[in-house]
This record gives C-alpha cells, sequence and structure tokens, in this order.
C-alpha cells in the first residue's frame, strides 16, 4: 500500500468533514405541521392549549384538556421549488402522503375538597417537526467556476505521489486509505487527478501545483435531492392551580434521519477544452439523535384574555455521517473524447460530532369570545447565530464553522396569528404566519397562509386544513473551489387530516 512522502499532506488533510453551515441551518428547520385546528390557525396556541399538538410548543397546554383524548393526523403535500441559477429559473415539483403526527393526553382532576390544585394532565406526543424531502434542479452557464477548480482547490498543496496509483494498486485500495488516514480532501485531489480533471503543473512526483484541464464556460446542470425527518417525541406534565394557572415541563427526545443527493453535470462550450463532460455524484447519510426539555404557562386574565409563555431548551445532537462519490469524465486525447470512470463504491464513515441548536423562547396572547371563537397571537425567537458543534473533534475545522455561524446568521423571528369562529358543532379556522430567515444574505421573509374547518360530534372529531407555506433558501454547490449559489423558493401545500377521539 501507498506510503506518503509529503508533509504537506499531513497539514493539508487535517478537515475529514463532510458537515457544512447549510446542512447545520437545515437541521434548525420547524415545519408548520399537526392537527386541523393547530394549523388551520398557523400554529398560534402557545396561549389557547387544549390541542394535541400545541402540548409540543407549550407543555403548559396539557392541563386545559377537560378529558383524555387520542389523535392521529396524516398529511398530503405538494411542493414545488424553483432553483435560480445565474438568472435561469427552473422548477421541479413532488407530491407525497405520510402520516406525521400522533398525540394522548391524560387528565386526572383531584377529588380532594379545597385543594387549589385542581387538576393533572400526562401527554405524550410523537409529531414530525420538519420533513427534509426536497427536489431541486438548477441550470445555467457559469463563466467564472467550475469542476477543474473544485479539484485544483484540495489537490494544491499535495505531492503528486500522494495522488497516483502504482503497481498492485487499486482505485477503491487508494480512496479508502486516503480517506482513512488524512481524510476528504486529499479523497478529493485523488478522485480528480484519476478523471484527467486536473494535472501536475511539473511532471515530478514531488510536484504540489496543479493545473485544470476544464477550458471556458461550462453549462451546468446540477440536480439534488433530499429525503429524511426530524421527529420529536414529548412527554409532558401539567398542573392546574385554582383553574386559572397552568404550568407544564416536558422532555423531549429528538430522532432525525436525512439523505442528500447531488449530481452535478458539466459540459465545457469549448469544443477545444482537455475536458469535455464531467458528472460528479454525492451521497451523504446523516443519522441524529438528541434531547431537549421544556417549561411552559398559560395564565387567564380578567377580561377573557389569555397569557402564554414558554421556553424549549437548546437541543443537544450526535450525529453520525457516511457518504460516497463517483466521477465520470470525458476527455479529448490522440484517440478522440475518451470516457474515464471513478467509481471507488467506499462508503465513507466521518467522524461522530455534536450540534447544539439554540433554544426557542415563545409568548403568546389570546381572546376568547365566549363560545363563539377566539383570536390568538404567537411570538417566537431563537437565535440562529448560536449554533454551535462541539470542537472536541476536529477542534480547527468546527471552529471555524461556528464562527461562521456567528458571522452569517441572525436570530429567526416568528409571529403567527389565528382566529376561529364557531357554528355549533362547526369550527372554522384561519391564519398568518410570517417567519425572517436567519441567513442574512436572504431578506425575503418565509411566509403560510393557513385555513381549517373541524366537526365535533362529541366524542369524536374530524378536521381538515390546509397550509400554503413559502420558505426561502440559498445554497453553494459545493462548501470550496466552485461556490457558485444556487436560490430556491420552495411553496408547499399541505393538507392535514385529523382524527381526535375522547376517552
Amino acid at each position: 500500500m501507498k506510503v506518503l512522502l509529503s508533509f504537506s499532506l499531513l497539514i493539508f488533510s487535517t478537515a475529514l468533514w463532510s458537515q457544512s453551515v447549510t446542512d447545520a441551518l437545515l437541521f434548525t428547520q420547524e415545519d408548520l405541521s399537526g392537527t386541523a385546528r393547530y394549523t388551520g390557525m398557523a400554529g398560534s396556541f402557545g396561549a389557547l392549549g387544549g390541542d394535541l399538538s400545541a402540548v409540543a410548543d407549550n407543555p403548559a397546554a396539557a392541563g386545559v384538556f377537560n378529558f383524555s383524548e387520542l389523535g392521529l393526523v396524516a398529511a398530503i403535500n405538494n411542493q414545488e421549488i424553483t432553483s435560480t441559477y445565474f438568472s435561469t429559473a427552473t422548477a421541479q415539483e413532488q407530491s407525497q402522503f405520510r402520516f406525521n403526527h400522533f398525540g394522548l393526553v391524560y387528565t386526572l382532576k383531584n377529588s380532594i375538597e379545597n385543594t387549589d390544585w385542581t387538576k393533572l394532565a400526562f401527554a405524550f406526543n410523537i409529531k414530525k417537526v420538519a420533513d427534509f424531502g426536497a427536489k431541486r434542479n438548477a441550470l445555467g452557464t457559469n463563466s467564472s467556476q467550475n469542476l477543474g477548480d473544485y479539484f485544483t482547490y484540495y489537490a494544491d498543496g499535495l505531492a503528486t505521489e500522494n495522488i497516483e496509483l502504482f503497481e498492485d494498486e487499486t482505485i477503491p485500495g487508494v480512496y479508502e486509505y486516503l480517506g482513512d488516514n488524512f481524510g476528504y480532501g486529499a479523497q478529493q485531489a485523488f478522485l480528480g487527478y484519476q478523471s484527467y480533471i486536473i494535472d501536475p503543473l511539473v511532471d515530478d512526483g514531488r510536484n504540489t501545483e496543479y493545473r485544470s484541464n476544464v477550458a471556458g464556460n461550462v453549462q451546468h446542470d446540477w440536480s439534488s435531492q433530499q429525503k429524511g425527518r426530524h421527529y420529536k417525541y414529548n412527554f409532558a406534565l401539567s398542573g392546574v392551580y385554582k383553574d386559572k394557572l397552568y404550568l407544564g415541563a416536558a422532555l423531549n427526545p429528538h430522532r432525525l434521519e436525512f439523505e442528500h443527493r447531488t449530481i452535478l453535470r458539466e459540459r465545457s462550450t469549448n469544443s477545444n477544452s482537455p475536458v469535455q463532460y464531467i458528472a460528479f455524484e454525492n451521497v451523504l447519510n446523516t443519522y441524529g439523535s438528541g434531547f431537549s426539555a421544556q417549561v411552559g404557562m398559560i395564565l387567564k386574565l380578567p377580561l377573557s384574555f389569555r397569557l402564554g409563555i414558554s421556553y424549549q431548551s437548546p437541543v443537544w445532537w450526535s450525529f453520525e455521517e457516511e457518504g460516497q462519490q463517483a466521477l465520470k469524465s470525458e476527455g479529448l486525447f490522440e484517440d478522440g473524447l475518451v470516457t474515464t470512470v471513478v467509481e471507488p463504491n467506499v462508503v465513507n464513515r466521518f467522524p461522530d460530532y455534536q450540534l447544539r441548536i439554540p433554544s426557542v423562547t415563545r409568548l403568546s396572547l389570546a381572546y376568547i369570545f365566549k363560545d363563539k371563537g377566539l383570536l390568538s397571537v404567537d411570538y417566537s425567537r431563537s437565535d440562529i447565530s448560536g449554533l454551535q458543534f462541539d470542537t472536541e473533534s476536529q477542534g480547527n475545522y468546527l471552529g471555524s464553522l461556528n464562527n461562521l455561524f456567528q458571522n452569517n446568521f441572525i436570530a429567526r423571528e416568528k409571529i403567527s396569528i389565528g382566529g376561529e369562529y364557531r357554528i355549533g358543532r362547526i369550527q372554522l379556522q384561519g391564519g398568518y404566519l410570517s417567519a425572517s430567515n436567519p441567513d442574512k444574505k436572504i431578506q425575503k421573509t418565509d411566509q403560510a397562509y393557513t385555513a381549517g374547518l373541524s366537526y365535533d360530534l362529541g366524542g369524536n372529531l374530524f378536521g381538515i386544513s390546509m397550509v400554503n407555506h413559502t420558505r426561502n433558501r440559498q445554497d453553494t454547490l459545493y462548501s470550496e473551489g466552485l461556490t457558485s449559489a444556487v436560490a430556491t423558493e420552495a411553496i408547499r401545500t399541505q393538507i392535514f387530516l385529523t382524527y381526535l377521539l375522547k376517552l
């Protein structure tokens, strides 16, 4: 097996990481999802309670229930994503159906007379916090960067003898060896060299500088497919004091699965370019487990007002990651156009790491119109610039990402307004949500318009709601070398179907 001689490789390859700022920001995402009543009012339930989804926001909401209750929610999702790359907009659409919420609350009234504590309630929720599913496609002509720049970035500083194939060596063997001993960066240099996308400036094993074999403007066709979900398991306890003050606390295990597959197809517009075509595929799988805690209160005020306050601690995450890569190039040689495929078929298992997602504070106010309806307003804030990796593993690299969080992100502020009007057993809901984008580069706010209808049969309730949610984000093709941006606008329309059973 290869003996690596270059000291520069030891310095260069200290970053063994696949994680990016974009992925970390994605893991802070919270979708508007839940029961028909909750989503129909844009999630504005922090001061109201009495709803299974509301318990996941404010554990004091469990104490508002008069009866024990069980609920199940399914959702139909349709999402259209428009990606803009160098002024060219491309749309992708997808639909899916899945169950996304199960909840149970058990109420226990105090039978002891002359006591101030009148009720206890226990609640359990399995709630989908976020669905990462998204298909994106970006097309455009790039005149400033190409995949040759990407591979040159990682190769510069490496001795050519470190990324060559010698006798009795194989592409999978060397690729795996480089990853295990020197990291992701050395693997990228190896891929670029073996596919003839880059060449050494000097034909010498000790050469450490490289040139790109891609010339002219390039046409890019970038495809991205994301899958995965973030689930929150909510165990809540709530007590009621003098039928006016509701107090609650909750413990929340979290689970996350995420798969991101990208393919960048690049074709040179220069017929004399040594490399005419490249297809570069990357697959990253992330598995996370986390924990958070919550406290909250709801207070009945005079004149039919209600006040709600809740706090969710930071979510402390532990992540495992693995990835695979494949590369294909077509280059001009003496024999004409020659195709080269470099497919190591090696799964990279990256070092485990920890990430802390900042806390969320929520303030809510509601007004009850006796038995006719209600109005509610929620405000929440989370300082996303406080995202932080634990730097015990790969300290320098993760420390640099922490600095990027502080410099490029701001607090996410969210406000939701909801109302309900009752006509006998029929409940009509409507709402609006606006959330600022924590990425400083994006000035547009995320918005959602909602509507819902529920029919109460006494022991059973059926509900349907619709949410139209618009989100904006910006990604770079790669974190280094080829950093051109793709701006995306996602419009997600969701139909929530709810069945509630009083026990």
